[in-house]
């Protein structure tokens, strides 16, 4: 999927060119730990590309928009062609960024119905939470949390993603 591999590639750019620590003048000790948690970053970033490309982008039953403020739903979509051109732009993520200092806006959780396994029949499933993603006011940066593990990266964005995202709250 063309989106993961760009996250992916991002990912392990950033791994590659940061442990050069000694650029910013730290010691060895503040060194391996500054090494140690990029590692752990890529290490967290590769896995949500990973599983990223386990969503069932097809298969998604709604995406339900919260204002972050107040946990109030001011969305429900299950147009599952609105959903897909919401998060299409995440193609065009640009890397890992730090949670930002803006408030959160709006937190949109994107739901799929479970895998029916051997020996179960239609009855037996219901809806997982797949994705999380997070926008904040002003910012390009989202918060992307695989629901499933709990694993969450911040991700530098372009206007024209937060903008779908944003537009997700309109109903557009």
């Amino acid at each position: 999927m063309k989106r993961c591999n760009i996250i992916t590639t991002g990912v392990l750019a950033l791994a590659l060119a940061l442990p050069v620590s000694g650029c910013f003048g730290l010691g060895n000790t503040e060194s391996d730990n500054f090494t140690d948690s990029l590692l752990d970053m890529a290490e967290d970033a590769t896995k949500i590309a990973e599983d990223l490309q386990d969503v069932e982008w097809g298969k998604l039953s709604r995406a339900v928009v919260r204002k972050a403020a107040t946990g109030d739903v001011v969305a429900e979509i299950t147009d599952q062609p609105t959903i897909e051109a919401a998060f299409e732009p995440l193609s065009k993520v640009n890397g890992i960024a730090p949670k930002p200092e803006e408030p959160e806006e709006y937190i949109i959780e994107v739901w799929q119905p479970s895998t029916i396994k051997l020996g179960e029949d239609s009855s037996d499933t219901y809806e997982i939470q797949a994705l999380e993603v997070i926008t904040y006011e002003g910012s390009e940066v989202v918060t992307l949390t695989v629901s499933p593990i709990g694993l969450t990266i911040n991700l530098v964005s372009t206007e024209d993603t937060t903008s779908a995202l944003r537009a997700l709250a309109s109903g557009e």
